[in-house]
């Protein structure tokens, strides 16, 4: 999971992302997550997450608060990395892994990317119906 999608990094050094500021630091408090927290708690804060936010019109503290959880042996570390230059360079880092995606740059999200491969932009709809089969079984598996 690279969570950047169709952001865009300006000449002054700042993110724009296509919904706006809540999405750039939604983008940047999953990046801390999945650095931090172990693959199958980051995968369950990050469903909670975004259902919270979808729920509460993007506060984003609240979803934290009520997720938070999933990530409560790294919650410390998350938080700081969410606060600080980490969470920023970590961004870079994402930005960098979508656009070297091969052979096709990612264009649309979602986007299945396995192995650093991209398929045929033709096919997203095959990338967006494994991504919601993908939630759906994730959200059975950690009963979120």
């Amino acid at each position: 999971m690279i969570p950047w999608g169709g952001s865009k990094f300006l000449p002054d050094g700042t993110i724009r992302c296509r919904h706006g500021s809540i999405e750039c630091e939604a983008n940047k408090l999953q990046s801390c997550v999945l650095e931090y927290a172990e693959m199958k708690h980051a995968l369950a804060f990050i469903i909670c997450f975004e259902r919270s936010l979808l729920r509460n019109t993007g506060d984003i503290k609240s979803a934290i608060k009520h997720c938070s959880g999933f990530i409560r042996n790294r919650y410390e570390q998350i938080r700081k990395c969410y606060h600080s230059k980490r969470g920023i360079q970590l961004q870079q880092k994402a930005f960098y892994r979508t656009m070297s995606a091969k052979p096709n740059r990612i264009s649309e999200v979602p986007y299945l990317l396995i192995n650093d491969y991209s398929p045929n932009p033709d096919s997203n709809n095959l990338n967006i119906n494994a991504t919601l089969l993908l939630l759906k079984k994730w959200k059975r598996m950690f009963r979120v």
